[in-house]
């Protein structure tokens, strides 16, 4: 089993490790380019999307457990600096195309499913977070003191945002009641609030590059989730539609939030790949803390009403490990 960050990445993302050159030439002498993972690219690219659309499931780890998360962020670090090649823009492009794609395509049935089957939705997305926890923990090995106790803060800061989110995300039976039944006739308002949508964008990306931490539920918590994620499934009708549909007024929430969110991408994917670089492993023990955190904040989004929902979430949560446990065997492995 691979012990730290380098051994989960696939050999052929490492460069000057490899000797496919002629005899007696090393890969650091006679350097090769690195292959394009395609389709690790594009598997996780569609993971963080669908990730992103989720309170509470993190769109970092699924790139990680695909084993294209130091890649991944490096490129983008890279390509912020105007540090341009080939490999580089092709992953990001792959990865970003397939993310933009299953957003605009499933925003939607996405939070419609969220909204009328929260136990169901949210016990897989437990069992998939979960499922990121042994390979942090390998990247971590051997645990030292100084690893462990950023386990512990970033355990204790994701437990100190679910205690303080639960009197402002908690919504009462009638709203429940209210948004379920909107939900169910295709309808949402769209209001926009640009001061709100751009620090949902700053947000919301910064928790998007970081694995254990949900870019949705900082949406859930500026309140912007629902209007956001309507925002993007009407002007995705709009388009398809010829303008028949959806409505173009939606661009006044987009807009801001793609704007913070640029802004974002380039502070902290700097930040990251400084820290990844020269401070590894108590930065991955705090990103392990923050996962294993997040669970908390999405059992309470749970709601039992039935026998059937316990079935359901006892079904649905090993389900949802075994997933993420099989696509870190095949990150590990490359394409």
């Amino acid at each position: 089993m691979p012990r730290n960050r380098d051994e989960c990445l696939a050999p052929t993302d490492r460069v000057g490790e490899r000797t496919n050159g002629p005899v007696g030439h090393s890969a650091s002498a006679m350097p090769q380019a690195r292959p394009i993972p395609w389709l690790r690219g594009a598997i996780g690219g569609i993971l963080m999307g669908l990730a992103n659309l989720v309170p509470g499931v993190s769109g970092g780890t699924m790139i990680l457990i695909i084993g294209l998360y130091d890649a991944l962020i490096s490129a983008i670090a890279d390509v912020t600096r105007l540090r341009f090649t080939l490999h580089n823009v092709v992953l990001i492009g792959i990865v970003a195309g397939t993310a933009g794609l299953a957003i605009v395509l499933l925003a939607g049935p996405l939070r419609n499913l969220v909204v009328l089957q929260p136990t169901a939705m949210y016990a897989l997305f437990i069992g998939m977070t979960l499922g990121g926890a042994p390979l942090l923990w390998r990247m971590m090995s051997p645990p030292k003191p100084a690893s462990m106790l950023a386990v512990a803060v970033g355990f204790l800061i994701l437990v100190g945002v679910a205690v303080s989110s639960t009197s402002h995300s908690r919504l009462t039976k009638e709203d429940k009641a209210r948004i379920q039944e909107l939900v169910r006739r295709g309808e949402f308002p769209i209001k926009s609030d640009i001061p709100l949508d751009l620090a949902a964008g700053v947000l919301g990306m910064s928790a998007m590059v970081l694995p254990g931490i949900s870019g949705a539920y900082m949406l859930l918590l500026l309140g912007r989730y629902e209007a956001i994620l309507g925002a993007v499934a009407a002007m995705k009708d709009y388009a398809l539609s010829f303008g028949k549909e959806g409505d173009p007024t939606a661009l006044a929430v987009i807009v801001p939030v793609a704007i913070g969110s640029l802004v974002s991408l380039v502070a902290v994917t700097n930040v990251l790949k400084w820290l990844l670089q020269h401070r590894e492993k108590p930065t991955v023990g705090l990103l392990l803390g923050i996962l294993l955190g997040s669970v908390i904040t999405l059992v309470q989004r749970m709601e039992f009403a039935a026998g059937l929902d316990y079935a359901l979430a006892g079904l649905l949560l090993p389900c949802g490990f075994v997933a993420t446990i099989f696509l870190s065997r095949v990150g590990a492995r490359g394409n």
